[in-house]
């Protein structure tokens, strides 16, 4: 259970580090006006193999800080909060989000199409299916 715990949870960092997503607010400042993804975003559910992983967690989010530049940072129950970050890029007419990132020796690219503000994840990884849900 504790390796199950652990592959889960490098699994979450890895996928939360690649992908990332966003909509448009309605607040009108000029950052929405002009880069309305550039937000804060919550994982709402992460599964790998059928199996729940998320409530191993106090949070998962995605904060996209700038143009460029994205932080994934997550709380294990009982532990301190860690982060890591890595660029993306969003193109503007495909509404597509690109983020890489490696892990165990293994790189990663990938593309995530945004939908009303939410996206879903669902790729195997090591030999299980890992679903994992994000939104604004």
């Amino acid at each position: 259970m504790k390796k199950l715990k652990y592959a889960a949870a490098v699994a979450a960092i890895v996928l939360c580090a690649l992908f990332s997503a966003c909509s448009a607010g309605t607040s009108g400042s000029l950052k929405e006006l002009t880069h309305p993804y550039i937000a804060t975003y919550e994982c709402t559910r992460a599964e790998w193999g059928g199996n729940d992983f998320l409530d191993g967690f106090d949070y998962i989010r995605i904060v996209l800080s700038d143009e460029k530049n994205m932080e994934l940072k997550y709380k294990k129950q009982d532990e301190a909060e860690r982060s890591y970050k890595c660029e993306y890029a969003y193109d503007e007419k495909t509404g597509e989000f690109a983020a890489g990132a490696g892990a165990l020796g293994i790189k990663f690219r990938e593309k995530i199409v945004l939908e009303n503000g939410k996206f879903t994840i669902s790729l195997p990884l090591l030999g299980k299916q890992l679903v994992m849900q994000f939104e604004s």
